[in-house]
């Protein structure tokens, strides 16, 4: 994974195209530092580090480069003279920190990306000009009052997100958290000539819910586990009566339209139409936990996770 970017825009005294600096330019010469790859400032280059891919621009200034640094012994000319290593921001990263504070009991969450304010009498070089936050929403859009940033999310581990996508509120994308306790579940599976079946398991062996895929199946094992460890967290839940324990679902998540959703009575029923990862495929929901609101959340996440990159 690059972490030390380096402007790779150096040009000579002869100016970019070799026609010298002598001409009206509002760049040229500009401060281009050393960029770091753990320090994105947007969702296109969080996506670039979190898998590795970062390259230089998008990213905050990388913080050693500008102290003196030794390269190492017999390196070669292109080893940058800065040691990440010993850098407080890549050894945070290494400990894979949780998002800081993840609101209680939730398992899906909707990132809002709202820009800094303008540094009132700034103009070009205002600090704050092209920065933002993420306000983190609950899935029905309310605000939950906590707001991280982009160098957060491209570390913390136990998260997957979606691609973002824009509506009337602006740009946004789904964060859904991975459960811990995923690895303690069981998924048993059996094929059938027209539909392939599963059955969840709490890690007592308590039966969670059965699955019907009808067609091909839009999942992987792993999204099974974390669905299963989400209905378990859900099994010592106080049951509720009335039209409060099965509220609509909503037909659709926003930003993931390969996906719909209908409930019938118990059923849920979750279809999914042709997409790049998975075929076309519909899936029914029998949940054996105490019904709650809550369960609505655990269907919209594990779609999520399946949608998530």
């Amino acid at each position: 994974m690059p972490i030390y970017l380096d402007n790779p825009h150096e040009y000579s005294p002869r100016g970019p195209d070799g026609q010298g600096w002598n001409r009206l330019s509002l760049n040229a010469h500009f401060d281009t530092p050393a960029h770091c790859g753990l320090r994105p400032i947007r969702f296109a280059s969080l996506f670039e580090a979190r898998t590795g891919r970062q390259r230089w621009g998008g990213y905050e200034r990388c913080m050693g480069a500008k102290l003196a640094s030794r390269p190492a012994v017999e390196a070669s000319p292109d080893t940058p003279r800065v040691q990440c290593g010993t850098c407080p921001v890549y050894q945070n990263a290494r400990e894979h920190p949780p998002l800081p504070n993840w609101p209680d009991q939730s398992v899906l969450l909707l990132g809002r990306v709202r820009d800094w304010p303008r540094t009132p009498g700034m103009w070009i070089a205002d600090p704050a000009a092209g920065r933002s936050s993420v306000h983190l929403h609950t899935w029905q859009g309310q605000d939950t009052g906590v707001a991280v940033d982009w160098p957060d999310l491209a570390v913390a581990a136990e998260i997957r997100m979606t691609w973002q996508f824009h509506d009337q509120d602006g740009d946004a994308f789904w964060i859904v958290r991975l459960n811990p306790g995923a690895e303690q579940t069981a998924v048993h599976t059996k094929n059938y000539r027209d539909h392939t079946r599963h059955v969840l398991y709490a890690p007592g062996a308590r039966r969670l819910a059965g699955l019907k895929c009808h067609g091909a199946c839009a999942h992987e094992d792993w999204h099974l586990h974390h669905l299963a460890a989400d209905l378990a967290d859900l099994d010592t839940a106080t049951p509720i009566s009335g039209p409060a324990a099965a509220p609509d679902l909503p037909e659709r998540l926003p930003g993931v339209p390969s996906f719909s959703l209908s409930r019938d009575g118990g059923t849920a029923t979750i279809t999914h139409t042709a997409s790049r990862d998975f075929d076309a495929s519909t899936m029914t929901v029998n949940a054996e936990v105490p019904t709650s609101p809550a369960i609505t959340a655990v269907l919209l996440a594990h779609i999520a996770r399946v949608a998530a990159w």
